[in-house]
């Protein structure tokens, strides 16, 4: 199954930035994402644990950024959301009789490292005020 929550997230968060300061609430994020509001709760849960956006509660309450677009980077973004890793390994138990099987794990393990740090880098070198200025364009 593939993750959504980061381009979700990247969503709400460009939602946000094109508010900003102004209240977002979850019905309005999930019109645009075409989602339920629950997943969009559960998704600013984790955004707002990482200090990336804040919520008021109430029939008026809402959504917005916690700090300025330009200030927040697309991995602090990825991290908030993310606990899974880019490349899924197998859950197996390897074969001992076959060299291959003992030792590919390392060798997967190593490379999904190198690959999320890689795409973690990157990520680090845009921000979401980068985002919402390509996405109005």
């Amino acid at each position: 199954m593939v993750d959504t929550r980061f381009p979700v997230s990247l969503h709400i968060m460009t939602g946000l930035a094109n508010h900003h300061p102004d209240l977002v609430n979850s019905e309005q994020l999930a019109k645009s994402i075409q989602t339920n509001p629950s997943f969009i709760r559960k998704i600013v849960v984790s955004l707002s644990a990482a200090g990336l956006v804040e919520s008021v509660r109430g029939k008026t309450g809402g959504i917005r950024l916690a700090k300025k677009a330009k200030d927040i980077t697309l991995d602090q973004i990825y991290r908030a959301v993310t606990d899974t890793t880019l490349l899924a390994l197998p859950k197996k138990t390897p074969n001992k009789t076959c060299a291959i099987a003992c030792g590919i794990g390392n060798v997967l393990c190593q490379l999904t490292r190198e690959v999320e740090d890689n795409a973690l880098k990157q990520l680090s070198k845009k921000t979401l005020q980068d985002v919402l200025n390509q996405v109005m364009a």
